[in-house]
């Protein structure tokens, strides 16, 4: 049954999410439509390909990038964090707002309500619901990938497939995230729910790798024509990730 609380978490986390950080970003500091240059994506990569396209110094176009990175990290987290305080300080405690605000908030920045359009990819976001979680999934998820993605060499379904062993290691690792809610604050939930924990992460993982699926149609286009580019990792380590990671 659909719940007040329901309606009004997944509201919270689509207008969170659908702030469209990086779109803004080069508005104000280059004058230019981020929509315009590089993969025409709403999200950090691209604010370092539109700042190099503006022949803007190396360091400040990945700086400038990382930090939007980071701001759109935090749109994740803070939906779900928020939709958790709210619930347990003033509705009816239900943790299951988590379900909803999360993939929300993907959903938001994939297709932002105020660019009226397709926004970013929803990895960055979507990390910062791991760190909700717990900040130890972050860590765990980057050796996936690079494990993943030096098997798989396709970053669009390195992503995906890392986001669904995501979602599996959080069905059965529950008890390790409740350090950051309100749960883990002295507004606990009953031993019923706590038993759910496992469940509703899951749940949320996997709702928002569909999310994330849904803005992988034209990467999924060039790796079956052939036009798509493979990763190297390895150059990582080398000082070329912009190489690495095409």
């Amino acid at each position: 049954m659909i719940t007040i609380d329901v309606l009004w978490a997944s509201a919270l986390g689509y207008l969170l999410g659908s702030i469209p950080i990086a779109w803004i970003v080069v508005k104000l500091w280059l004058k230019i439509d981020i929509r315009t240059v590089g993969s025409k994506n709403v999200g950090g990569r691209n604010v370092i390909r539109a700042f190099q396209s503006q022949d803007k110094p190396k360091g400040l176009a990945y700086t400038i990038g990382i930090i939007e990175a980071i701001l759109d990290m935090l749109k994740g987290f803070f939906a779900m964090w928020l939709a958790v305080w709210i619930s347990y300080a003033f509705a009816n405690a239900d943790p299951w707002v988590i379900a909803f605000a999360g993939p929300a908030a993907i959903l938001g920045h994939n297709w932002t309500i105020w660019l009226w359009g397709p926004g970013g990819k929803g990895v960055a976001s979507t990390l910062g619901s791991m760190i909700f979680f717990n900040p130890i999934f972050l860590p765990i998820w980057i050796v996936m990938y690079f494990v993943l993605g030096s098997a798989i060499m396709y970053s669009a379904i390195t992503y995906l497939v890392s986001f669904i062993a995501m979602g599996f290691l959080l069905l059965f690792w529950a008890d390790i995230w409740v350090w950051v809610s309100p749960m883990g604050a002295g507004l606990g939930p009953d031993a019923n729910t706590i038993a759910n924990l496992g469940l509703i992460a899951a749940i949320t993982m996997f709702a928002i790798t569909l999310v994330v699926l849904s803005r992988q149609g034209e990467n999924f286009r060039k790796i079956k024509s052939g036009e798509a580019k493979r990763m190297k990792l390895w150059k990582i380590f080398k000082g070329k990730a912009d190489e690495a990671l095409k």
